[in-house]
């Protein structure tokens, strides 16, 4: 598999994933199915819309191929129909999802920003926000803490994974510094939700 094949296929995973943050939180906060729905597209599509239109990169894909749009639809829906199952998981899976999302979106974020030429500091930047903003604007629309600002560790994972994929050498495979990374931030974030690490300044 070439490394814009896997680009392409962990970008589509993260954008699942995260779409089915956003409606498994949208749905503990009990909104119809048109809501959450909308809450996974924001979730699923946020971050990278953030990202591109920082770079530059418009028109943002999806809204001409609105590929991304519809795998959040379906991701939305098959959650909804699955929900019966659900039932008292809901938080845990959410943080999980998030997680993975998380981990995908950072070093595919700063991936992204490398090849548009940004400064590998910047580039570690661009990442972490790709990875937060669809969570943390999911949180605000369902009126919750976001996730940022719980006690865990959470950006921080974020920025390992980012920062990992920059400083690996470049006569790596990119598909292999992807995948190193991506497994990286996870486990950071993995270890931190298990064993409830901090950073916490006080």
């Amino acid at each position: 598999m070439t490394s814009s094949m896997i680009f392409l296929t962990l970008s589509l995973l993260g954008t699942a994933v995260f779409a089915i943050s956003g409606a498994l939180q949208a749905m503990r906060r009990e909104m119809d199915i048109v809501g959450v729905a909308f809450i996974a597209c924001v979730t699923g599509v946020g971050g990278g819309t953030m990202r591109d239109l920082l770079l530059g990169a418009t028109p943002v894909g999806w809204v001409t191929k609105p590929t991304d749009i519809f795998i959040c639809i379906g991701a939305a829906i098959i959650t909804v129909l699955l929900s019966r199952f659900l039932v008292g998981k809901r938080l845990s899976l959410l943080i999980w999802a998030d997680a993975v999302g998380l981990a995908l979106f950072a070093v595919l974020g700063a991936s992204k920003a490398v090849d548009y030429g940004a400064h590998p500091f910047i580039a570690v930047l661009f990442g972490a926000m790709s990875a937060t903003f669809g969570g943390i604007v999911r949180d605000i629309i369902c009126n919750e803490i976001p996730v940022l600002f719980h006690k865990e560790i959470y950006i921080t994972a974020a920025l390992v994974g980012a920062g990992t994929f920059v400083l690996m050498p470049e006569t790596l495979e990119a598909s292999t510094r992807i995948l190193i990374a991506v497994l990286l931030a996870f486990s950071v974030r993995a270890l931190a939700i298990r064993y409830n690490w901090s950073l916490r300044a006080s």
